[in-house]
């Protein structure tokens, strides 16, 4: 038989969950600002050779999927603690729906957007941001391999 655990230790898993959001969330952004300037300086090197190309590529996919994973584990904190907020606690809109606090935190929630003479039907969001980032510099990156030489 399965014990169900004191409100206590749901407070406790609360508040690591929360504090693990906040770690992941500030490791992810360290680590994009690292690699900019990690980046910035191979890109302004004095001579062009194919080895400064070919680390940025191997720096650009290692550091994307890290940041992948990061997301994955931040969706996981996240659904246990709407869990824990809808189940535990009862958390409820208005209307008496589940509405826990924390899944204002989840992408699919973020707006469309207008941008300029275009409208932006993806959800903008911090991740498809580091997405434009990495697929650039891999692009340009790419374009630099081929056409230096």
């Amino acid at each position: 038989m399965v014990s169900k655990a004191s409100g206590e230790d749901i407070r406790t898993e609360y508040v690591s969950l929360c504090s693990s959001i906040n770690q992941f969330a500030s490791l992810r952004f360290t680590l994009v600002g690292l690699y900019v300037t990690g980046v910035g300086v191979l890109a302004v090197a004095d001579k062009i050779v194919y080895t400064k190309f070919i680390l940025i590529m191997a720096l650009t996919v290692c550091l994307w999927v890290v940041d992948l994973r990061t997301r994955e584990l931040l969706e996981n904190l996240i659904r246990r603690g709407s869990q824990i907020e809808v189940d535990e606690w009862g958390y409820t809109d208005a209307n008496g729906q589940p509405k826990p606090f924390i899944t204002s935190l989840r992408t699919r929630n973020a707006k469309n957007i207008d941008f300029l003479f275009w409208r932006i039907s993806a959800p903008v969001t911090h991740s498809l941001g580091l997405d434009l980032l990495f697929s650039s510099i891999f692009i340009y990156s790419s374009v630099q391999l081929l056409t230096s030489g």
